[in-house]
């Protein structure tokens, strides 16, 4: 792949060096310590082999991102789905995660599969308006405590909630969501026929202020997701409010179009 820009190299990665590279870029990305368990280079280089992603980011020589991704099918629907994006953190909001996707998404597509989907921490709000807003992929489903409760990283103790989005590969995202009103931390309001839902802007500084708080907006978040997606809404946007809030925005799925937010 040729260069994205004079200091980014996005490819494949090849080599056994490589792959343990891609091993630390993780551990520093999830704040791992040295004997918290991570992906192993093995895996990595048996995905490459087998119909698998293995993407890295490369600003020179040195590695500084990389995504890892495998097959997956649901119900007859073929997709790829990606277990991980890890940037560095003295790299993180350089470009580097969208880097990283739309050449993983080149890379799928060249293999015949149109659609991948990802799990994240709905809590952590810069990562929901990364994959909803900037890519495009749509919140279809919630699990709660979907790895047990966390006991590495950055969250040790708390449940590993995830929303699971899907991308359409082939459709670029639709226009921009409007602005969201405000909505309280775990509370929802409707707009029209969506429904707004207040989250943290800042997730890792209210856990170090107030992690009392920080619980109880986790289990707000989670009730509420669980129930609107149950009631057959999914989340299209994620958008900074105030200085303290984001606001997802979730419409009824039947009116999200496939190229992007919907209606409205």
């Amino acid at each position: 792949m040729p260069p994205l820009t004079p200091q980014l190299t996005v490819r494949p990665l090849t080599t056994s060096a490589e792959m343990r590279a891609g091993v630390e870029v993780y551990r520093a990305a999830f704040a791992l310590s040295p004997t918290d368990p991570a992906v192993s280079p093995r895996l990595l280089a048996a995905l490459q082999r087998n119909a698998g992603s293995v993407i890295g980011a490369f600003a020179g020589d040195e590695l500084v991102g990389f995504t890892y991704g495998f097959l997956g099918s649901d119900g007859g629907t073929v997709y790829h789905y990606s277990q991980v994006a890890a940037v560095r953190p003295d790299w993180q909001r350089r470009g580097v995660g969208r880097a990283l996707k739309l050449s993983q998404r080149d890379y799928v597509l060249a293999g015949g599969v149109t659609r991948m989907r990802w799990a994240f921490d709905p809590v952590r709000t810069h990562n929901a308006h990364f994959n909803l807003d900037v890519l495009g992929a749509t919140g279809r489903w919630f699990l709660r405590d979907f790895y047990g409760v966390e006991d590495i990283g950055r969250d040790p103790g708390m449940r590993t909630d995830r929303l699971i989005v899907e991308w359409d590969l082939l459709r670029p995202p639709g226009p921009s969501a409007p602005p969201p009103a405000y909505a309280g931390w775990g509370e929802t309001r409707r707009e029209g026929g969506d429904v707004l839902l207040g989250a943290p802007r800042d997730w890792d500084a209210l856990v170090a202020r107030d992690r009392a708080t920080s619980l109880r907006v986790r289990d707000d978040l989670a009730a509420a997701m669980r129930r609107l997606i149950d009631e057959g809404y999914a989340a299209i946007s994620c958008e900074t409010c105030t200085e303290d809030t984001a606001v997802y925005r979730f419409r009824p799925a039947d009116r999200v179009r496939p190229d992007g937010p919907g209606e409205g």
